[in-house]
Formats: C-alpha cells, sequence, structure tokens
C-alpha cells in the first residue's frame, strides 16, 4: 500500500474561525476606547482641574515696572489653571504698564507661573515743570521718576519739543542710536522741527545734528571731533554733524 505525501502544491488554509476573528476585533476596539478615555480624562485634568490652578507667580526681569504693580496687575490668574494662561492674557493684563514691551512666561507644576518682563529701553528723561519721567526710543513716557538724577540719562524739556509728537519722536530716536560713550555725554536735546535736533552735551558744547538720518555716521564722526584737543585760541562751542561728509566746528 502506498502513501500519499502532500507537497507544498497541496498545502490546504484554514481560515481562522469567525467567531474567534469577532472577539478580537472587539479587543482591539475596547483598548483603543480605553485609551481614549484616558488621554480625555488627562487634558481635562490639565485643563479645568484645581490640582494644576496657579497659586503664585514669579515674577524677573523688572526694573522699571514696580513688583507689586505687577503682582496687583496679575492677581486675577490666581486659581485659574496653567494651561488656561498664556502669554498674550499675561501681556493684556499688564496694559496698564507702559514700561512693559513683552512677557515670556513659563508653567511649573503644580502651581507656579513663571513671568520674564521685557521692558522698553529708556533713552532720556522727560522734564514737565518740576515733574520727571523716563521716556523711550518711540517717545511714549514710561515712569515717573522721583527726581532728575535718578538715572544718567539727557533730559528734554517738556515745552515745544513735545507739543509736536513728530518733532519728540524724532529727538528721542536720535538719543535711541546714539553709542552709550556718546549718550552719556549728553546732558539735555531739544529740536526746533524734525529737521533740526540739537544736542547739550555735559561740558557745555552743542551739537547740531540735524535731522535722524545717517545716525551711525553722524556718531563716528562726532566721537572723532570729540577726541581732537582743541589747539586754537577760542575753545570750540558747537559741533555741527548735520552733514557728516563735511562736519563743521566753531
Amino acid at each position: 500500500m502506498s502513501t500519499h505525501e502532500a507537497g507544498p502544491g497541496n498545502v490546504l488554509e484554514l481560515t481562522r474561525h469567525p467567531v474567534r476573528r469577532s472577539r478580537v476585533g472587539r479587543r482591539w476596539i475596547i483598548i483603543g476606547s480605553s485609551v481614549l478615555a484616558v488621554i480625555v480624562a488627562l487634558i481635562l485634568v490639565l485643563t479645568f482641574s484645581p490640582i494644576l490652578a496657579i497659586k503664585s507667580v514669579e515674577v524677573q526681569g523688572n526694573s522699571l515696572v514696580t513688583e507689586d504693580a505687577v503682582q496687583s496687575a496679575l492677581a486675577p490668574l490666581l486659581g485659574v489653571p496653567l494651561s488656561q494662561v498664556g502669554s498674550g492674557r499675561v501681556l493684556g493684563l499688564l496694559q496698564g504698564e507702559p514700561a512693559v514691551a513683552d512677557v515670556v512666561i513659563q508653567a511649573e507644576a503644580p502651581g507656579t507661573l513663571h513671568v520674564q518682563i521685557v521692558e522698553h529701553e529708556p533713552v532720556a528723561v522727560l522734564q514737565d515743570g518740576k515733574a520727571f519721567s523716563l521716556v523711550d526710543a518711540d517717545g511714549r513716557v514710561l515712569v515717573p521718576l522721583p527726581k532728575r538724577d535718578a538715572v544718567r540719562l539727557p533730559v528734554i524739556k517738556g515745552n515745544g519739543v513735545t507739543a509736536d509728537p513728530k518733532v519728540f519722536a524724532a529727538v528721542t530716536k536720535v538719543l535711541s542710536e546714539l553709542p552709550a560713550g556718546l549718550l552719556s555725554r549728553v546732558d539735555h536735546a531739544s529740536a526746533e522741527s524734525r529737521d533740526f535736533v540739537e544736542l547739550k552735551l555735559t561740558n557745555g558744547r552743542s551739537v547740531i545734528w540735524g535731522d535722524g538720518s545717517r545716525g551711525r555716521d553722524k556718531s563716528l564722526v562726532l566721537e572723532a571731533l570729540l577726541g581732537v584737543k582743541d589747539k586754537a585760541t577760542e575753545p570750540v562751542k558747537v559741533y555741527d554733524v548735520s552733514s557728516p561728509d563735511h562736519p563743521v566746528t566753531r
């Protein structure tokens, strides 16, 4: 009696039982639903749970605006979940503080919000009668000053200069572009128009700056002129760098 051996071409594939395949499918559906439920629950906890509510605000980077002012402005954030607070919301609460330019925030679980304050850079002291305040390159008034010598910055007297915002902005723009070494030597600044800005140095000498163009060239020329010792009988009283290619002293 001969025995028949099935070759590779005679292998019979058996299909899975329909019931078993159905059970496997249901198992994956249950697992997927459970994972989804956990993710949704986690999102809800992070978004609404008081567990991650803000309990304290840590402030850094502020030198013009006070800590008390920042804490008072951000008080509405206490009790709000960390995930619901963005930099836009924080900046919006600080819009009453002109010195604040921007903020960078970082959340620290379980309930601390770190706020890094970015402030506008002051370039001058605005004098209005007996009152003093700091102003930035755009002529924005930042904070009041208790007295003139609280900072070493040029003074702009609040008269005809501040009456015209464009003239005022021209003066502050010129000051903002001066190198630190030159800025420290300017006692006060004024302007008859946007095209005629004048600086008074701490040694009493005057600088006719002209308009706001070619600020870097004018600064280099002025630094060179200030570095030249007076040899004439009459010392230099005025430096005219309004045309930096042809500066004039008199």
